[in-house]
Parts: C-alpha cells; structure tokens; sequence
C-alpha cells in the first residue's frame, strides 16, 4: 500500500506528536495487518498486527513482551499470549518512544507487573505524545540493565542516538535472539525524524556497535519489513541497513558540496549503490533526502 505525498504530510504531523491511531494511513503504509502470532525459536515469538513487532518470550520462570502497539491490538495480542500461559506478563519492555511501539502500554499495564524503558524513551514520550493515553515506563535505565529470568536472562543495551534519542535493543541471552526495535526497516525507507533526536551517523555506530556485540548465530527482530516473512534477520541485516543510511549521508554530502540546492538534490529516484528498497509510502526516500540534508545543515 502507498499513500501520497499530501497524506504523508498530514500524518506525519501526527507522528511527529506521536498521536497515530491504528486507522492512520501512515501507519497501514508501514506495517503489516496480519494478525500473526508465532514462535521463532525456543520460547520466543513475535506478534504482528498493526505497528511495530511485538516480541514476546513465555516459559515456566518468566513471561516478557517487548513494545505494545495499540490497545486494540494489544488486546488480541493478550488473547493469543492466554494460549501460552496463565501468568501475568513479568517485564513489558519498549524499544523507543513511538506510538506504533507504545500505545498499548495503558491497556497491558493491567496484565504486566512493570514496564521498562530507556531513560531517554521516557523522556522523549512524556514530550512527543501530548496524550492523556500516554503510559511511559515506571522503570528506565541509562546504559544497560540485566534482569534474571530463572532459566533464561535478558540484557537490555542503549547505545545512543540513532532512530530516535532512546533506542534500546533486548538480548535473550541463552536463547541468542535480539529485539531490535526500529533501528532496521527491512527492506524498506526508514521512517526519520530529527525532531525525535534521529542521528544519522549515531544510527550508523549503533549498528556496528551491535553487529560486532552479537554473532553469526544472533537471531533478530526487526520493527517493520517488506512482509512477515522478513521480520527477523541476521546481524548482516544490520551492514545492509548501516550502507544504506552511509550511502544516503555520502550522496547528500556531495551533492551538496557540488552547489546543488535541496530541491534538486531530492528529486532521484534511487541513492546509488544500495540495493532496491520499498516505498511503504509515496516520496519516502523523498523525506530521507530532506532529513539528511537537514541532518547536515545543523
């Protein structure tokens, strides 16, 4: 599905203040309405319906979720998390500030003993969701955190400013599977917006930082994808996604530098030398140019 231009930038004024409902069009451009629930490996799975990829991890010990969508699709995520166990959820964890990620915070407040976050999601949701619905985080952390799960641990990493100013990624340690959040749009224009702290080259040391922490055998999660199919990757997903934002940088850089103006710059088609990535919605790769140009001129 693609939208236009002129309805991007009427939803994006909605992203920018992080009020999307599940209807947006913006919102259905970028993700997947399939209602899947299903195991990746292990006790782990992930949970798609409406916004970005919900993780969720139940054995005997332990029951986690990793970023809440809405609370309409929250609720069908609880209905299907009841097939697998009785228990409340132990540790909601968010993986940054955005609605698609974090509007069901409120609904699965009543079934989720706490929820944790990056200091600075906290931070940047209490400013960018102007909304009564807003439910930040009772527990944060700055750097890294770890929390023992009885047969299995999770290790909760920030590494800077990359998609927004608080990004964290989730290892299941012995399980060896990485909630990734945002920071790799598989196979599609990356949603970017400088207004929620987006660092182009923090983003691009965060996925070097992560590629170089995890291994070959590291199983990620990714927020968003081209299809279902496409929600978990390899850490070579993450080179993919930092040549693309590196390409992206070096190609604005020098046009700039050869006296061309925005405009011109952001009428190709494609960033050369990347591989073919999907527009979810119209003028997508349009707006990468623009924040990139805007990134530079700070």
């Amino acid at each position: 599905m693609k939208i236009n231009r002129r309805t991007f930038l009427k939803s994006s004024g909605l992203l920018t203040g992080l009020l999307l409902t599940s209807k947006s069009s913006l919102l259905k451009a970028l993700t997947l309405e399939n209602g899947n629930f299903k195991v990746i490996k292990g006790n782990i799975g992930i949970f798609t319906e409406r916004g970005g990829t919900i993780g969720w991890f139940v054995n005997d010990d332990s029951v986690i979720t990793i970023d809440s969508q809405f609370p309409e699709t929250a609720k069908n995520f609880v209905e299907h998390l009841k097939s697998k166990t009785n228990r409340k959820i132990d540790y909601l964890f968010n993986t940054h500030h955005h609605g698609d990620h974090t509007s069901g915070n409120k609904f699965l407040s009543s079934y989720a003993n706490e929820i944790v976050a990056n200091e600075n999601c906290v931070r940047l949701q209490k400013i960018r969701i102007n909304s009564e619905d807003s439910f930040p985080a009772s527990k944060t952390f700055s750097d890294e955190m770890e929390i023992n799960l009885g047969k299995e641990k999770i290790k909760a990493y920030h590494f800077g400013k990359a998609h927004t100013g608080g990004d964290a990624v989730y290892h299941f340690v012995n399980h060896n599977v990485v909630h990734f959040g945002d920071l790799v749009f598989n196979g599609l224009y990356p949603f970017v917006n400088l207004e929620d702290e987006a660092d182009f080259e923090g983003w691009i040391k965060y996925l070097e930082t992560c590629y170089n922490k995890f291994d070959s055998e590291t199983t990620f999660i990714f927020g968003h994808s081209t299809d279902p199919n496409k929600l978990t990757g390899d850490r070579e997903n993450l080179i993919v996604m930092r040549d693309y934002l590196s390409s992206l940088l070096d190609f604005v850089k020098k046009n700039k530098s050869e006296g061309k103006t925005k405009k011109e710059i952001t009428s190709v088609s494609e960033i050369p030398n990347t591989p073919k990535r999907i527009e979810a919605w119209e003028g997508a790769l349009k707006i990468n140019i623009e924040q990139a140009y805007d990134y530079l001129n700070r």
